[in-house]
This record gives structure tokens, C-alpha cells and sequence, in this order.
């Protein structure tokens, strides 16, 4: 029997290489540009290397195969703090690409160093194996050696401060999914402390550890399998603060182990004993992997959060400190779902609870449907509104304990039923803004240390609740006025196009009646045929720049005379319209602009005066060079406007005088002409008719 168990100890260190190996390559070919991905595939083969050397030496049978192995086995080790450095500070990190940045130089000093070691393992200072001892087992260390065991020490606490710094951070399912990995790496890097440590205060490296070395890799590997198995491993993004490292517990607990070790292996040497290395040494791992799992208990983290409370404090919770994390977590998020999932994740957190649900209000349906939650179980994905549960949560208001529902009500009905039962529901708390309004509601769990809940329970839930409620209300009101604003700014768009569409359909109209009269005149027939063309073109550029005019005005810009804009928009006209029409045209400058759109502005200002006076009236166009400005008028003496109106109305969207006018004429122009760096004017009086100038910079 003995045997039997001689071969599958001097077997292990094969088994561990090959486990690294495989796990290694698994990880890395699911996300190779990730850092997390490539760093713990080369953390892998820093232990590959490890076991594999140390499988050489274990079956060697010469002095040259065994210094092989031992060399191949410390240059795994030498790389042990470079590359889980890059791990420890990717894995799980939402801001990995800052974090890389911001520690590049350490991370190039922490390789160059390994790489320094390697080129020194041959050296005598280093190491010299101790050959033809009766145990064949004993590698003595020199100088160099002592420093190199340092650097490893140091190098896997500070891998260790940065896993504990991650997992801290995380919460909710988010621990859930990473701390088992944590787990298991942080513990080959606390044996690898514990075996550096042993070696420092020895001076010599003791090879029987080799099967301790192999059965705890084999332990901690399989533990990071069955997480990357069972989890989205590499897939979780935790934000890590910069100060936390000023309190970690890492340094703590691995100086105390260090003075405990150095304390014990001293009294052990002065008093003569000994142990069976290989029993003791895995013993000695099995009892720190028990304490880390008691420590990444949340069931007992709770239990010891209760005792505390309980015998120290007045209150369960620190009410300040939860309202600020509360505020932090939730006032700050923007987007919907992230306040639902912050939500659930500081309501299991806090109160201990490992099911939490968030049931949200969709409106359009009149049902509560599954918005988020801390598990994944088969709870329906729907409560209708007219539900007898929902009628008790909305006259209830606060937070109440499913089983002191009274039974006689009828509120657990057979729809229900199945939802608490499938939730593990003990405990429900709306959310409700005003008084009235339930735009949710959460169910939760037992807490997982099988305390009841209490009165601070339930106070600090509705503080939550009151909060959390308010900021959903807030978000969707928010997007109901985006959407509000999408909705005008499509409609505003549309009457742009509406307008200039009415306009074109106007200089037909007029064509059309005066067709009646003058159908057979050939120099009439060849105008009608000239303005036909131009609308036509016009309607045109109209379509194909509608989606142009929804992201904003865009210019066109060329040398242009206001004049000969005039002349051409009358000439197409065909002197088709019911007023009069006087020009004073001054010789003006050219100016810079867009031929089109002062066009727009122009037929809209003739067009308004054409509606405003009576039929036959006079209307005056003007254009004079005034400094550096040319100044088109436009004046008519028709109805006219009163200042109040001038004041309050004029040139605003959707703002009118006329029955049948959409009111966006006026606004277009402005646009138009403050597009061009100029202004418009106006002076006018009711029952004496209205002035508009358009000054445009030279």
C-alpha cells in the first residue's frame, strides 16, 4: 500500500504541470487581447515550469538531471511576481487600460529583475545542491539566493493586496463570480510565501515539500477550473479605489504569519524536533485554505456583522454611512438599468440577503414584469396589475413580512403563490413616489445568517426604497421629455418643409389662374414652362435635403448680388401676383452667401406682405449699400401688427396671425439670415402696414 502511495506522490508534480498547462491555454484562447486572459495564462506557465522541474528532479536519477530540474523549477519561480503582477491588476477591472498605464515602470522593473535572477541561477551564491545527503534533498542557499526569495515574498504580497483590493470592491453576484478564483490563486501565492519564508529562515531549500508544492497547486487549480467552468470568469468589471491599499489587510495578516513562522520553525530548531514534512506541510495548507474560505464566507461575515451590532452598537446599521453609499450607488447613475441593478446589489449586500427581486411598472401593459436580480431561478417574469397582491402592496406603502399577511384577505392567490415560493420571499418593499404612484416593488430573501428582520431592517429599507424610487421616476420623466424633444424637433423639421412646400404650391396656384387667361400667349406658354421647371427642381432639392435640414442649417456659400436674386425670384413669379410691385434696387456690393436660402428668405417676406395687404396694394422692394451692410427692404401697407405681438410672437415657431398659416415662415428666415451673420428688423403698425429689413454683412 505503501508503494502504491510512494508512486502517485512522485507522480503529482506531473499531474500539477499538466492541470497548469491545460488551465492555462483554457483561460487564455477564451479572450487573447485581454490582459487578465494572457497574464493568467502566463501565470499558469510560471507554475507548468514549476511542477515540471520539479518532475524532473523527483525522477532523475543523476546529479546533472536533478540541477536540470531545480534550475528549470526557479526560473518558474523567478517569474512568479512578473507575470501574476499583470494578473492581479487586470483581473476583474473595468479600468484595466489606466490601471496597466499607471504601473507600466513597476511592471518592467518586476521583469527585469526575474530576468536578472535567471541569468544568476548558476552562480554559487546562488544555490549549490547538496548532493549524495541520505535523503538527497537538500539544495543550500547562497547570498543571491536569500535575495531572490525576498523578491518572491515581496512580489506575492503585493499580488495578494491587489486580489484582496478586487475582491473587497465587488459585491453581490459580482463576488460571486470571482471570488473562488481569488481563492484559489491567493492561496499558491500565500504557500508560496510560506515556502519562501521556510527557506529564508533555513538557508536551504528543502525538496521534500515538492509533493506539498504539487498536491496544493492541484487543489488551487481545480478550484479556478470549477469557476471557469461555472462562471463568466474575466467577464466582471469592478472600479478599484487608488486609497484602499493604505488599509489593506494583506500586509497585516501575512507580517503576522511571518513572525508566527519564524517564531515556531526557531522553537522547533532549538528544541530538536521534528515532522513529517509532507503530512505537515499539507496540513499546514489545508488549515490556511480553511480560513480563507471562512474568511470569504458571507453566511459567517453576516453572522459576526450581527454579533457586533447586537453587543456594540445602539443600531444595527451606521445610517449615515449607508445613506451616502446609497446616494453614491444609485443618485449618480443616468441609465435605467443601472439603477435597478446598483439596486438589488446594495439591498442583498447590506441586509444580507442572497435573493433579491426588482419588479418594475410597464405602463404600456399594466403589469409589473422582472427588471433585475441577484439569482437566476424560475420566478414568473410578469404580475398583472388588477392582482389582489398588488392592490395589498399599494394600501400597505411600506416595507411588510410575506407570512404576517393575514390569510383571510385572499392576497396569496393562485398566480402568486408559485412567485414566493419559486423567490424564497420573505420580505416586500415598494417603491413609491407621492403617495400613490407604485412604480415598483423588491422581494428578498431571509437574511443568510437566519436572523429575522428587524425594525432598522425596515427603516433603512424605506430610505432605500424612497430614494431608489425617486430616481427611477426621475429617469423615466427625464426620457419622456428626450423623447418629447426628439418628437417636436421631427415636427419642426417637417413644417420647415411644409412651408417651402406651400410656397412652391402658391407660385402654382397663381400660375394655374392665370393660365385660364392667358393659356394661348407663346411668350406665356414659355414663362409657365420656365416656373414649372425651377419648382419642379426646387421640390427636388427640397426632398433630397430633408434629412440635411434635420441635422441643421448648412450653408453654401458663393459670391452672389442681393439684386439679381430679386430680379430672378420676380421673373419666375411671372408678375403672378395680386399686388403691385415697386423696386428700388441701388447698386450694391456682391456678398457671400447661400443663393437658396436668401431666396427662401425673400419669397417668404413677399409672400407675408402679399397676405397682409389688400388685393391690388402696393408693395415697395428696396436694397441700399449701408456701410459695410446691404439692406433689403420689404414694406407693404396692409393690416400691419401690434407691439405686443412683435414682441412675444414674431419670428417664433408656430406662431401665427394667419388662419391657415403654420406659423414657421418668419422663424425660418431668421435662421436663415443669423446663419449668414446678419439680422432682421421690423417696424410696424396695425392698420398701416409693416417694414422688414434684412441686413447682411458685406
Amino acid at each position: 500500500m505503501m508503494k502504491y502511495i510512494d508512486v502517485l506522490i512522485s507522480l503529482m508534480p506531473i499531474l500539477s504541470a499538466l492541470l497548469s498547462c491545460g488551465l492555462g491555454i483554457l483561460v487564455f484562447i477564451k479572450n487573447p487581447r485581454h490582459p487578465a486572459n494572457l497574464s493568467f495564462g502566463l501565470g499558469m506557465l510560471t507554475l507548468t515550469f514549476i511542477e515540471g522541474g520539479n518532475a524532473i528532479f523527483v525522477m532523475s536519477g543523476d546529479e546533472a538531471w536533478s540541477i536540470l530540474g531545480k534550475r528549470v523549477s526557479i526560473t518558474g519561480e523567478a517569474f512568479l511576481p512578473s507575470a501574476w503582477f499583470l494578473f492581479s491588476l487586470t483581473f476583474a477591472r473595468a479600468n484595466y487600460k489606466e490601471i496597466i498605464s499607471r504601473w507600466k515602470p513597476i511592471l518592467a522593473v518586476l521583469y527585469l529583475i526575474s530576468i536578472s535572477f535567471i541569468f544568476l541561477i548558476k552562480s554559487p551564491d546562488f544555490a549549490i545542491l547538496q548532493y549524495g545527503l541520505e535523503d538527497n534533498s537538500i539544495l543550500m542557499i547562497g547570498t543571491i539566493g536569500r535575495y531572490f526569495y525576498i523578491f518572491i515574498i515581496l512580489g506575492m504580497i503585493i499580488n495578494l493586496i491587489h486580489l484582496e483590493n478586487t475582491l473587497r470592491f465587488s459585491s453581490g453576484s459580482r463576488r460571486q463570480q470571482i471570488k473562488y478564483v481569488i481563492a484559489g490563486v491567493g492561496a499558491i501565492f500565500a504557500f508560496q510565501i510560506y515556502l519562501s519564508s521556510k527557506t529564508l529562515l533555513f538557508s536551504y531549500l528543502d525538496n521534500s515539500y515538492i509533493p506539498v508544492t504539487s498536491a496544493v497547486i492541484l487543489i488551487s487549480c481545480s478550484i479556478v477550473l470549477f469557476n471557469v467552468i461555472r462562471q463568466h470568469l474575466f467577464d466582471v468589471d469592478i472600479f478599484i479605489s487608488r486609497y484602499v491599499i493604505y488599509n489593506s489587510l494583506t500586509v497585516l495578516i501575512v507580517g503576522a504569519y511571518l513572525l508566527t513562522a519564524g517564531l515556531v520553525a526557531q522553537g522547533i530548531k532549538l528544541a530538536g524536533g521534528s515532522f513529517e514534512k509532507f503530512w505537515g506541510g499539507l496540513f499546514t495548507f489545508t488549515a490556511i485554505l480553511i480560513i480563507v474560505f471562512a474568511l470569504l464566507s458571507t453566511r459567517l461575515k453576516r453572522k459576526v456583522q450581527h454579533f457586533i451590532s447586537a453587543h456594540f452598537y445602539r443600531h444595527k446599521y451606521e445610517f449615515k454611512d449607508k445613506w451616502m453609499e446609497t446616494i453614491e450607488k444609485i443618485g449618480t447613475k443616468k441609465e435605467y438599468s443601472q439603477v435597478q441593478r446598483e439596486l438589488v446589489d446594495l439591498i442583498s449586500e447590506t441586509m444580507g440577503a442572497r435573493e433579491v427581486y426588482l419588479w418594475i411598472y410597464e405602463p404600456v401593459f399594466h403589469r409589473y414584469h422582472l427588471a433585475a436580480s441577484t439569482v437566476t431561478t424560475s420566478v414568473p417574469l410578469h404580475i398583472k396589475e388588477e392582482q389582489t397582491f398588488i392592490s395589498y402592496i399599494k394600501r400597505n406603502q411600506s416595507s411588510f413580512l410575506i407570512n404576517e399577511i393575514p390569510e383571510d384577505e385572499n392576497i396569496i392567490t393562485q398566480e402568486i403563490a408559485p412567485m414566493i415560493m419559486a423567490s424564497k420571499a420573505v420580505l416586500c418593499t415598494p417603491l413609491i413616489v407621492g403617495k400613490e404612484e407604485l412604480i415598483g416593488f423588491i422581494l428578498q430573501g431571509p437574511d443568510i445568517s437566519g436572523e429575522p428582520y428587524t425594525i432598522d431592517d425596515f427603516d433603512l429599507l424605506r430610505a432605500i426604497a424612497n430614494h431608489a424610487a425617486s430616481r427611477l421616476k426621475n429617469i423615466r420623466l427625464t426620457q419622456d421629455i428626450l423623447a418629447a424633444k426628439e418628437a417636436e424637433t421631427f415636427h419642426q423639421v417637417s413644417s420647415f418643409f411644409i412651408h417651402d412646400l406651400k410656397n412652391l404650391v402658391s407660385t402654382l396656384s397663381l400660375l394655374v389662374q392665370n393660365a385660364e387667361e392667358h393659356i394661348s400667349n407663346p411668350l406665356f406658354q414659355a414663362d409657365a414652362k420656365k416656373t414649372l421647371r425651377d419648382t419642379v427642381s426646387k421640390m427636388n432639392s427640397m426632398i433630397s435635403n430633408l434629412s440635411f435640414l434635420s441635422r441643421g442649417l448648412k450653408l453654401s456659400q458663393s459670391p452672389v448680388n442681393v439684386n439679381t436674386i430679386i430680379e430672378e425670384t420676380l421673373s419666375t413669379l411671372n408678375g403672378q401676383i395680386s399686388s403691385r410691385i415697386e423696386k428700388q434696387l441701388e447698386t450694391i456690393p456682391s456678398i457671400l452667401a447661400d443663393s437658396e436660402q436668401l431666396r427662401k428668405v425673400f419669397l417668404n417676406l413677399l409672400f407675408n406682405a402679399m397676405e397682409a395687404s389688400n388685393p391690388g396694394g402696393e408693395i415697395l422692394i428696396q436694397t441700399i449699400s449701408n456701410n459695410c451692410d446691404v439692406v433689403l427692404s420689404v414694406v407693404d401697407k396692409g393690416c400691419g401688427m401690434s407691439q405686443e405681438f412683435i414682441q412675444s410672437s414674431l419670428f417664433r415657431p408656430f406662431k401665427t396671425t394667419k388662419s391657415k398659416g403654420l406659423g414657421i415662415g418668419l422663424f425660418q428666415c431668421k435662421k436663415i439670415v443669423e446663419a449668414h451673420k446678419g439680422r432682421i428688423e421690423v417696424e410696424s403698425e396695425v392698420g398701416k402696414g409693416s417694414i422688414f429689413r434684412v441686413v447682411l454683412p458685406v
